[in-house]
Order: structure tokens, then C-alpha cells, then sequence
């Protein structure tokens, strides 16, 4: 039996708050920073590099640049490879968190069981909202405000 009203609010609001943190606290650990920035800056000079490949006019600086480009192809796939899997390791915690939310915590909120109001509409008491909503408002908000407060960017 799922818990009144106010109780499973601010329970949800903790398990957002715990997981949000979590979930910061694993991609502190599992991103290394400076090598993600490093590789986004190599991946950028790759791309300059193949821009003016293709934007040169003439047709020996064309050729010059292409030749360029191609000696450097397979440490540019590297590059991009190792790039993808950085990024992706915060893709999977965010995942994993996912599913922890979705088998752990769903049987004791309960599906569809308002936990929640959102002041919106002319209705009263407003919007109701079930535990998967609200836990996803609450963790869109903690995420955004504990990386603000803390300085992290998973896009720099």
C-alpha cells in the first residue's frame, strides 16, 4: 500500500535528491575531465583540418590538405571512438539509475497513485501527479541546481 500524500512527496523528492547526487558522484568518477576535453579539442582540429579540405579553391591546396586528412584518419578514429565512450559512461549510470527507479522504487509508490499536485489548471487542487513525474520534475531540478551550485557541466 502505497503512502499518503504528503509522506510520498517529500519521499520522492529525497529518492530524486539521493539519486540525482548519486548519479553526479558516479560521472565525477567515471569521466576524466581533462582527458574529454582534450579529445573534444583534438576532434576539433580534426574537423578544421577536413573543412579545409573541402573548402579549398585550389586544387593542389585541395589535394595537399586531403593528403593531410587521410594520413591522420585512423588516429582521427581513435579519437572519435574514445570521445563516444567517455561520453557514454555518464549515459550509463544515467541508465542503470533508470532501472533502479523503474524496479526499486515504483512497488512502493505505486504506479498510478497520485503523489503530488501540480498548481496548473483550473481544476482544484491542480494536476495530479504519479511518482514517475514527479520524481522526474524533482530530479530535472536537483540535476540542475547541484551542477550549477557545484560548477559541473557534462557538455564542457
Amino acid at each position: 500500500m502505497p503512502w499518503p500524500i504528503p509522506t510520498s512527496t517529500y519521499l520522492a523528492v529525497l529518492a530524486a535528491l539521493g539519486m540525482t547526487v548519486l548519479n553526479i558522484a558516479l560521472n565525477s568518477l567515471l569521466i576524466d575531465k581533462k582527458k574529454l576535453a582534450r579529445l573534444r579539442q583534438e576532434f576539433k582540429e580534426y574537423e578544421k583540418l577536413f573543412k579545409k579540405a573541402l573548402r579549398a579553391k585550389d586544387e593542389k591546396a585541395r589535394l595537399k590538405a586531403e593528403r593531410r586528412f587521410k594520413k591522420r584518419l585512423a588516429h582521427f578514429e581513435k579519437i572519435r571512438s574514445e570521445l563516444m565512450w567517455e561520453q557514454s559512461k555518464a549515459f550509463i549510470s544515467m541508465v542503470v539509475s533508470l532501472f533502479i527507479i523503474l524496479f526499486v522504487l515504483i512497488p512502493y509508490f505505486g504506479q498510478r497513485t497520485t503523489i503530488a499536485y501540480l498548481p496548473i489548471g483550473l481544476q482544484r487542487p491542480g494536476v495530479s501527479l504519479s511518482f514517475v513525474f514527479w520524481y522526474m520534475i524533482c530530479g530535472l531540478a536537483f540535476g540542475t541546481l547541484i551542477q550549477r551550485a557545484f560548477g559541473i557541466s557534462l557538455t564542457e
